[in-house]
C-alpha cells in the first residue's frame, strides 16, 4: 500500500478516536473528498478497523484495534516498562524507589533500587504488605472498584506493625479518600519507624489501576525534598500508564 494510503488509513482512525461521525464530518475532519474516503473506509470495515452502523450512518473504530491493543498490552513486562522511570527517580533524588503490584489483598514489590546515600531506608523485590498499610499499598486501594474497597474493608486485619499504621476503619476511610482526590498516596511511618513514602498509581490499558511506583525516605528529608519526590513518582506513573496504553489522562 502505497505511504499516502497508509498516511489517510491512520488520519481517518485518529478522526474516529474523538467520536463516531457520518461521512461529511469525517471528511470535513480529515480533508479528505467523499469519494476518497468511502474507498479507503471500505477497505477499513473489511479489515475490521473500522464498523459502520447502517442505522445511524455513522463510523467508528473496529474491534480489530482492540485486538491489537490487548495483545500490545498483553507482551509489555511492566517491569521493563517501569525500570527506566524508576532509574530517573534514583539517580534524581539517590533514594529507594521500587514498582509495586497487587497481589489478593496484599502489595508485592517486584522491582526496586536502594538508595545512593548513607542514611536511607533499605527495601527488596518479594517483600508484600497489606493493601492499607503505608503509601505503595493506598495508592492501589484506593483506586479499586468501590465495591472490592468495601470488600477489603469488611475483611481486614489491622495490626499495629509501625508508630504511624492505621489502625482503624474510619482513618482508613477518610485517607483513601484524600489519596483518591489528590492522586498519590503519602504515608509517615506506616510500615516503619523513622520513614515516610509517596506512592502514585499505575494504569492499564483499560484504565485499571495495576501497580504503584513508590519512594520511601527517612523522616530527616527535608517538606521541599519530599515535594520534589512525590512530583517525580507522580509524573513517572502518569508516564508508564500511557506506555501501558492508558491514554485517558
Amino acid at each position: 500500500m502505497p505511504v499516502r494510503a497508509v498516511d489517510r488509513a491512520l488520519a481517518i482512525m485518529e478522526a474516529l478516536k474523538e467520536d463516531v461521525q457520518g461521512l461529511s464530518e469525517l471528511s470535513r475532519r480529515t480533508n479528505l473528498s467523499k469519494a476518497t474516503l468511502l474507498r479507503m473506509l471500505s477497505t477499513l470495515i473489511k479489515y475490521g478497523f473500522v464498523s459502520y452502523n447502517q442505522e445511524t450512518r455513522k463510523y467508528d473504530l473496529g474491534i480489530k484495534l482492540l485486538k491489537l491493543g490487548m495483545t500490545v498490552s498483553e507482551r509489555l513486562d511492566i517491569r521493563q516498562v517501569a525500570y527506566p522511570y524508576l532509574t530517573h527517580i534514583w539517580n534524581i533524588s539517590e533514594e529507594t524507589v521500587y514498582l509495586n503490584i497487587r497481589n489478593g489483598n496484599e502489595r508485592l514489590c517486584v522491582d526496586c533500587l536502594n538508595g545512593k546515600k548513607s542514611v536511607r531506608v533499605v527495601a527488596y523485590a518479594g517483600h508484600s504488605s497489606p493493601l492499607h498499610v503505608a503509601a505503595s499499598g493506598k495508592a492501589i486501594l484506593a483506586f479499586l472498584d468501590q465495591n472490592e474497597i468495601e470488600d477489603y474493608l469488611k475483611n481486614v486485619r489491622f495490626q499495629k506493625i509501625a508508630p504511624g499504621t492505621i489502625t482503624d476503619v474510619d482513618t482508613l476511610r477518610d485517607n483513601l479518600a484524600k489519596v483518591l482526590e489528590q492522586g498519590y498516596a503519602t504515608s509517615f511511618e506506616e510500615r516503619m519507624p523513622d520513614a515516610k513514602g509517596a506512592s502514585a498509581p499505575i494504569r492499564d490499558i483499560s484504565g485499571q489501576v495495576m501497580a504503584s511506583i513508590s519512594i520511601t525516605v527517612p523522616n530527616s528529608r527535608t517538606d521541599g525534598e519530599f515535594a520534589l519526590y512525590i512530583r517525580l513518582v507522580t509524573e513517572a506513573a502518569k508516564d508508564i500508564s500511557r506506555k501501558l496504553g492508558y491514554s485517558r489522562q
